[in-house]
């Protein structure tokens, strides 16, 4: 016959080990949670991030229209354009690649800028 003490410690030890258990299943939860942010936060620093501002229109000031290109590397990205006149806003989205792109000049600054090649633009 088991001696009360035995059978004691033996289960302190099984509440313990059940415990442990318990411990390491959230810390795995969590470090699943912590890798997950991190890959996420990796793929926004993996961005280059430029623009310029500038008058769109010969008969408009303040440099309402702006160019923003979010570049990965140096080889492929978008470029958001938003161009202002006086009567309304425009808004287009373009792919950058470095080997073709349809660019206008506004855009390949904000690329420029982007690639740390360009002006800096304090404005933004």
């Amino acid at each position: 016959m088991m001696d009360n003490t035995v059978l004691f410690i033996i289960g302190a030890i099984i509440i313990l080990n059940i415990v442990l258990l318990i411990i390491l299943l959230i810390l795995r939860s969590n470090l699943k949670k912590i890798e997950e942010k991190q890959k996420g936060e990796l793929i926004l620093s993996s961005f280059s991030i430029g623009g310029t501002k500038y008058d769109a229109f010969q008969d408009t000031s303040g440099k309402l229209s702006f160019s923003l290109a979010f570049v990965a590397g140096d080889e492929k990205g978008i470029v958001l354009t938003s161009i202002h006149t006086r009567e309304q806003s425009f808004l287009y989205l373009k792919p950058y690649n470095k080997d073709k792109s349809n660019l206008t000049e506004e855009e390949k600054r904000a690329i420029e800028v982007a690639l740390g090649e360009g002006y800096t633009v304090k404005e933004l």
